[in-house]
């Protein structure tokens, strides 16, 4: 499906965790088609706010093969005129928009992470993965800095995903980085891994350099860029791509993402 504008209406909006809302609205042809990875731009319409230009947010959830949720935390303009948005409200939905992450990574395990904001396409691909059914073994790594911004999960996951929580403060689940709790598991396995994750640069970083592709046969990243546009035509969302040897090239996250290979993204 080519992605499409559409105005839809707002069913609900409801406070999750500190500054984190998630926004539901009804668009079955979109619902239909979205597979984990992928994105909208979400705008307002025109003259009913500061906000300007539209902003991109990756797709959390389908529930009832119709009604599409949003997950997202206040930063600025955009997100808190999302946050004050009320049911009825119009907004300006065009998408899915992106790659997807690969749904066939192989019959051995699969570790997901998730940084803060970063976890709505993590929980998306999460419910895919079980239902497919092809893992040995399916765990979920999740991050916050603090026990106020956790999302609880446990309602949504399949109960066959392995969850582990991480805050920086210790404050709520194990006390660290993801990075300790994704060390811990790599331990456990010994068949073939796939990796996948969303969230902060410095956290996909950081695991890009303890992951082993000796063991890891895939390793994907969600890249989370500003745009303007999402189609790729403002250029405002390039990332550096190693290309095989030292050569690197600069590409799109709208376009030729968001998900790219996490050992050939050059993290710094």
């Amino acid at each position: 499906m080519k992605p499409v504008f559409k105005w839809v209406r707002v069913l609900q909006i409801s406070g999750l965790a500190e500054r984190t809302y998630i926004l539901r609205f009804e668009e079955p042809e979109s619902a239909a088609v979205i597979q984990p990875g992928q994105f909208c731009m979400i705008s307002p319409l025109p003259g009913s706010s500061n906000v300007f230009l539209p902003r991109p947010f990756s797709y959390y959830r389908v529930i009832s093969r119709s009604v599409i949720e949003i997950l997202f935390r206040t930063f600025g303009r955009a997100t808190r005129w999302m946050a004050n948005l009320a049911p009825g409200d119009e907004i300006g939905v065009f998408g899915p928009l992106g790659n997807t992450f690969n749904l066939a990574p192989g019959p051995g395990n699969a570790i997901l992470v998730g940084g803060g904001i970063g976890i709505p396409p993590i929980v998306m691909l999460a419910e895919r993965l079980s239902a497919l059914g092809r893992l040995k073994r399916l765990d979920l790594v999740y991050g916050e800095s603090t026990a106020s911004r956790v999302i609880y999960l446990a309602p949504v996951l399949p109960a066959s995903v392995r969850c582990h929580l991480t805050t920086e403060d210790g404050s709520a689940g194990q006390r660290g980085l993801v990075t300790a709790a994704v060390e811990s598991i790599l331990k456990e396995c010994r068949d073939p891994l796939a990796v996948y994750t969303c969230g902060p640069k410095s956290m996909m970083g950081a695991l890009s350099r303890i992951l082993d592709p000796e063991q890891v046969t895939l390793f994907e990243t969600s890249c989370e860029e500003n745009m303007a546009c999402g189609m790729g035509i403002c250029q405002g969302c390039v990332i550096p791509v190693r290309t095989g040897g030292d050569s690197v090239r600069y590409l799109r996250c709208c376009a030729e993402g968001p998900v790219f290979n996490g050992f050939e993204v050059q993290w710094a």
